[in-house]
């Protein structure tokens, strides 16, 4: 990642990494297309996500398992207080 490029904070990471199927890898790609917490994702479509992290990694690597993992991290998100 380039100097100056959003990252997920500590904390951010340990909330985020509670929702099941959910890794490093995956929290460096959405790092990638600048979420930085997770009460951004509220209400996301995992569809448009994954495409738009495919979109940051130039290639077709958001698979129907990553999608699904998505769909986790958006159900946490949305379970979270405001």
């Amino acid at each position: 990642m380039a100097n100056g490029e959003r990252m997920i904070s500590p904390e951010q990471r340990k909330l985020m990494l509670q929702a099941h199927s959910i890794g490093p890898t995956m929290l460096r790609y959405l790092e990638e297309i600048g979420v930085e917490r997770l009460s951004e994702l509220r209400g996301a479509d995992p569809e448009e996500i994954a495409m738009r992290m495919n979109i940051a990694l130039g290639r077709r690597h958001i698979n129907r398992q990553g999608v699904a993992a998505l769909r986790n991290l958006i159900e946490l998100a949305n379970s979270e207080p405001s």
